[in-house]
């Protein structure tokens, strides 16, 4: 069980270690890593404006980063329940297949983001652009 404890703290560690480097690097230099759809194709993906999204949400600063990029936001407690439920059963018991309710959640929040990539291209409303 420390083992399997061990795989699930580690990779969780080291992402919100980078995530920490990255926001002192992009609040005191300025510097961020832009869009590579944006800056390929100009369009907006589903993930445009999740950085600074991040950086609100530290912030404690709800209405800018709903404003950065609404879905994810509102995907967010939704994705960190299953997640956290996840990594307990994994702990736990092992077993790391998703059951068919998590599966199901998965496709549709897929399905979401595409829907929302799709809209937030087509129609120029302020709250869908980064």
């Amino acid at each position: 069980m420390k083992e399997r404890a061990l795989v699930v703290v580690k990779p969780i560690a080291i992402l919100l270690a980078v995530g920490f480097i990255y926001a002192i690097i992009r609040n005191f230099l300025g510097f961020g890593i832009p869009c590579p759809v944006y800056s390929i194709f100009h369009i907006y993906c589903p993930g445009c404006g999740i950085t600074r999204m991040f950086l609100h949400l530290f912030k404690f600063h709800f209405y800018e980063a709903f404003s950065s990029n609404c879905v994810i936001f509102c995907m967010l407690p939704v994705a960190f329940v299953m997640y956290v439920r996840h990594c307990y059963i994994y702990i736990r018991y092992g077993k790391k297949s998703l059951s068919k309710l998590e599966n199901i959640l998965l496709w549709t929040a897929v399905a979401i983001l595409i829907i929302f990539m799709v809209v937030r291209n087509i129609f120029p409303i302020d709250i869908l652009v980064p």
